[in-house]
């Protein structure tokens, strides 16, 4: 068993929020990918009688790599003059984002919050303006923990003017894959 199997097993790698197993992967640079190998059972060896012989060991999930890829965050109208109006996005994989994306035609919008689990990964809720998200921005980004896919990543977003705009853009990061 090699270092990560074993960290891994007293860890109990699951996959969830936060997870150091799921690291994330920039281009151009190797080893930024942290999955551990895992079993998924063994077949099942019957005795003359057709009785099992030995039990099927199954073990938790298996993530064999991770792919940098776009998570969407779809296209959702904020009604004119609101606060904290919510968008709730969930990913089908684990994934661990390295960058938060808004076009740049999209003005006069904070992001109160965004929130994983419950817990908001910005350190108050006054409001980020979604100009420091946009593409042509050189706005230092923050690091995000990984998202399992039991939990959404909840915005909550306020519209400073009188007119409904949208909220659309999308996370780049890692993915983690079976």
């Amino acid at each position: 068993m090699n270092d990560a199997q074993a960290a891994a097993a007293l860890l109990g790698m699951s996959g969830s929020v936060g997870d150091p197993y799921v690291s994330p992967q920039y281009p151009g640079r190797v080893g930024d990918v942290n999955v551990a190998p895992r079993y998924v059972g063994l077949p099942v060896q019957y005795d003359q009688g057709g009785v099992p012989r030995d039990a099927v060991q199954i073990g938790p999930q298996n993530y064999v790599a991770a792919d940098v890829t776009w998570f969407g965050l779809g296209s959702t109208t904020i009604p004119a003059s609101s606060t904290g109006f919510g968008v709730s996005v969930k990913p089908l994989r684990p994934f661990t984002p390295q960058r938060q994306y808004h076009p740049s035609t999209i003005q006069d919008l904070l992001v109160l919050a965004a929130s994983i689990g419950g817990t908001n990964i910005y350190s108050n809720m006054a409001g980020v303006p979604v100009e420091l998200f946009s593409e042509v921005s050189t706005a230092p980004q923050i690091a995000w923990p990984t998202v399992d896919t039991s939990v959404c990543i909840d915005f909550s977003v306020a519209n400073l003017v009188a007119v409904a705009q949208p909220f659309r853009g999308a996370l780049y990061g890692t993915a983690a894959r079976r």
